[in-house]
């Protein structure tokens, strides 16, 4: 499979790593943004199934994650990541100045992207995709150590600490999930700073979802164990631009869980409409 890797350099001078796949005539330039702790290596098949409808795949590793630059885990502020966000876009664009672009993101990185679209009625962004975005976990923690996370916020923001995430809820099939503990650019540390910037990004997301002016997709599995798919589901309702879509008895990664097929399809499809 044609792929190709790459640096882009941040607002703030770090070096972001980035994967592209680019089919031989693509009519379509999908942008994805990854989940916490993950990398853009785990969206290889992804693209390959994209690249035989003629889309072309970028992904991102985000800073503090996989070969990017940056503590792991952790970020200053959500605009710096949005800021990312568009030196990707940029990235892709620079290679491709006709095709329709789309930019997709999975649970923390539908955080971000939704945030995104809410804050820029980019012209270059045709239309938009969230997978099971984070915007509120299924487990929310307890309020003594949200008020602990703000106070050491204060002092000292790039604390990290585990997220304590259970591997077996991103997928139902067994090799997935050995797969993602196997990986070891896979890790489970959030820094202070991050989950505020997610935090104050979800918020945000809800209550604003109105402003976003471009058409888009979220989809979310009804079995996901980690984050809550009525959120999403109260998201999208936000807007009528957006479509919805349940994944009955998918799990928190529905593109690498037994109805990936059936994801692939739903993501070509919408792109190929839109």
């Amino acid at each position: 499979m044609p792929i190709d890797s790459s640096f882009l350099v941040a607002r703030d001078g770090m070096r972001l790593y980035y994967r592209y796949w680019i089919p031989e005539k693509p009519k379509k330039i999908l942008c994805i943004i990854h989940g916490h702790g993950e990398h853009s290596g785990r969206y290889r098949m992804m693209a390959s199934k994209l690249m035989d409808d003629q889309i072309a795949v970028y992904c991102m590793d985000m800073r503090g994650h996989g070969k990017s630059q940056g503590k792991k885990g952790h970020a200053k502020n959500l605009d710096l990541l949005l800021s990312d966000i568009e030196e990707l876009l940029k990235a892709a664009r620079v290679q491709d100045l006709e095709s329709p672009l789309f930019l997709m993101g999975h649970s923390m990185g539908g955080n971000l992207v939704a945030n995104y679209m809410i804050s820029n009625d980019s012209r270059e962004v045709t239309g938009f995709i969230l997978s099971a975005p984070w915007l509120k976990l299924k487990l929310e923690p307890s309020a003594w150590k949200v008020k602990s996370g703000l106070l050491v916020g204060k002092i000292w923001s790039s604390y990290s600490t585990s997220t304590g995430l259970d591997p077996a809820k991103i997928s139902r099939i067994t090799s997935e999930v050995e797969k993602y503990v196997e990986d070891p650019m896979v890790h489970d540390k959030i820094s202070v700073a991050l989950y505020n910037a997610i935090t104050a990004g979800s918020v945000l997301a809800l209550q604003q979802a109105d402003k976003i002016k471009k058409p888009g997709l979220v989809y979310h599995g009804t079995d996901d164990g980690i984050i809550d798919w009525t959120a999403s589901e109260k998201f999208a309702s936000g807007n009528k631009k957006i479509d919805w879509k349940t994944i009955e008895g998918a799990y928190h990664e529905p593109h690498n869980d037994v109805c990936r097929e059936e994801i692939y399809a739903l993501v070509s499809d919408w792109i190929k409409k839109h």
